[in-house]
């Protein structure tokens, strides 16, 4: 598997099946927990559960604390990382809206596309991401899953 797809994975068959409560299966790929000081590196606090699956040349990194999963991998094939999430979104979750999709509010040449994900119950699982879609020297793929409580 690719980045672009480990990443996919993780958030869809992973972080928003968990809130659906519907999870099947494995990856494949076994990661490996980062402690309190490889989290320092990479400039996070040591705040919830980081893990990082080696993937070819690089890895994509999974960080979850409480209601949020955070996704996201640089280099590989970062290019490729929106049309594969918006392929699995579509293929677990047909009904997912995507509710925005525009340039990034500071960072040019990249955008941000946002899709809202009904799932049994009151639950909702809303789906940032960010991706390059211009000039830009960051070659970076991101996704943030948000479990919500419907009101409706």
């Amino acid at each position: 598997m690719r980045e672009s797809e480990v990443a996919a994975k993780l958030a869809i068959e992973g972080a928003v099946a968990a809130i659906d409560g519907s999870v099947k299966g494995k990856l494949g790929i076994k990661p490996r927990v980062l402690g309190p000081s490889e989290k320092a590196e990479i400039g996070m606090s040591d705040i919830g559960d980081t893990l990082f699956y080696e993937v070819g040349d690089g890895g994509v990194l999974f960080h979850s604390d409480g209601a949020f999963t955070t996704v996201w991998f640089a280099n590989g094939d970062y290019d490729k990382g929106v049309t594969t999430l918006d392929k699995l979104i579509k293929k677990h979750y047909p009904g997912a809206k995507m509710v925005k999709d525009e340039p990034h509010e500071t960072e040019p040449g990249l955008k941000t596309r946002t899709y809202d994900i009904r799932l049994a119950g009151n639950h909702l699982a809303i789906v940032d991401t960010v991706y390059v879609a211009g000039v830009t020297a960051m070659k970076r793929f991101m996704i943030r899953v948000t479990a919500m409580a419907r009101q409706n």
